[in-house]
């Protein structure tokens, strides 16, 4: 049988002392500096360490060697208290406490499980599904609390249903201080003003203050919470929401302005003017020759119909045009005098306006969009899907954070680590080659 040298990687202080295999098994026997003071967990009397060993060796799972199980094998050390007798075991520095497998072996479950189940985890490991969702709550528990020294300078607040059909709402607080690489900060059950409190009050008072935006939509509970606890930050209000509420005033005054015309027509006249409204609502950019003809001849039939398209158009164009608030602010109020003066209603969108218009203007100072939000959102969505809906917040957080904080966790060598690895490989095996 050939042997192979390798070399493992260990925590600081573990030394191997010894290998052996056993059938498709990798024992290896380890050892680590003990103390030379204890302090007894009972007592509390500190002397110096009286260290006694188990007569039976302990085996504990790490990572797989060459697709194989491997375990360390050690006997267990333990101090026996001078004062009460007590017998103190000392725990490895490799593992925690009452559990029979390393500290690598939960990160390597928590790497497993991005998107994964817990359920595919633990049969690919042979483990059961409980270990998984124990070391879960082992390294995901830290994370519960956000870290007082992180620089947060927006944050977003959005809502999502856990269970289609139920009561079931969840309130989400989103990092977006590095708009490529937004992370999830916290979940709390509900979607009013008291889960809204919940989610700020995990940050640090210093914290909030440096918070300069946060991104909610219009109508929620959300901006009294942040109003109250972000002092110094500002409502930004994203502009596709915006474009939302413009667009289902639009969509009903159309309806309403073709609604004779499309009484008259046949079944076939029906099914090419519902094409012809597809155009209507889409980018004239994207349309093609034929669609703009189309529409055209439309325009020709219904003169009140071109008018609102070219309303909707110059509204789009504010919002990408618009270099500062103050002239986003002249044209959309130029936008209002022209539609009254063409007679079309837009007053239901206009006085949504007048009641957000700090928040939407504030748009135009730095063009933030609530994009990263509603990412997160449908990426928590798909994760209720997959599991059939989900019942606690505790859940949905742990799934997100795997999922989200942790993705790139998940990612393994790129093409061009590999190549560099490769030509290496080749340098190194260069003097043996003939």
């Amino acid at each position: 049988m050939a042997s192979v040298t390798i070399e493992v990687d260990l925590p600081p202080g573990v030394e191997i002392t010894a290998y052996e295999r056993h059938q498709e098994g990798h024992g290896f026997e380890v050892r680590w500096p003990l103390p030379e003071l204890c302090r007894c967990e009972r007592c509390g009397h500190e002397e110096r360490a009286h260290i006694e060993f188990k007569t039976t060796p302990q085996a504990i799972r790490d990572l797989d060697v060459w697709g194989q199980p491997s375990f360390w094998i050690y006997q267990a050390p333990f101090h026996r208290c001078g004062r009460c007798d007590y017998r103190q075991h000392l725990i490895p520095p490799f593992k925690r406490k009452d559990v029979s497998y390393t500290y690598r072996v939960e990160q390597f479950v928590l790497r497993s499980l991005i998107g994964s189940t817990a359920e595919d985890v633990a049969r690919r490991l042979g483990i059961s599904a409980e270990t998984v969702e124990r070391i879960v709550e082992y390294q995901l528990n830290e994370g519960r609390q956000i870290d007082p020294t992180r620089v947060i300078t927006d944050i977003g607040l959005d809502e999502l249903s856990l269970k289609k059909r139920h009561r079931l709402y969840v309130t989400l607080m989103t990092d977006l201080s590095d708009p490529e690489r937004p992370q999830i900060l916290a979940v709390m059950r509900g979607k009013d003003n008291a889960a809204a409190q919940k989610c700020l009050d995990l940050l640090s008072e210093e914290q909030r203050q440096r918070v300069r935006t946060h991104r909610v939509d219009m109508g929620s509970a959300y901006p009294s919470a942040c109003a109250a606890r972000l002092k110094d930050s500002r409502a930004v209000t994203d502009r596709f929401h915006v474009a939302k509420k413009f667009n289902e005033v639009v969509d009903t005054l159309r309806k309403k302005l073709t609604r004779a015309y499309k009484a008259k027509l046949n079944k076939a006249e029906r099914k090419a003017f519902r094409s012809q409204m597809w155009a209507f609502r889409r980018d004239p950019e994207g349309l093609t020759a034929e669609e703009k003809e189309a529409l055209e001849g439309l325009f020709e039939v219904i003169p009140k119909l071109k008018e609102l398209y070219q309303v909707r158009l110059r509204f789009k164009e504010i919002f990408d045009t618009a270099r500062d608030r103050t002239t986003a602010a002249r044209w959309l109020r130029d936008l209002r005098r022209e539609a009254e003066r063409l007679g079309l209603d837009l007053d239901r969108f206009f006085a949504t306006y007048d009641r957000w218009k700090t928040e939407i203007l504030n748009y135009f100072d730095a063009r933030q969009t609530s994009a990263a939000v509603e990412g997160i959102n449908n990426k928590a969505r798909v994760i209720t899907k997959r599991t059939y809906g989900l019942k606690s917040a505790q859940s949905l957080w742990n799934r997100l954070i795997l999922d989200l904080n942790r993705a790139s966790e998940a990612i393994g060598w790129s093409i061009e680590q590999i190549r560099q690895v490769a030509k290496g490989l080749k340098v190194q095996f260069d003097w043996s080659c003939t």
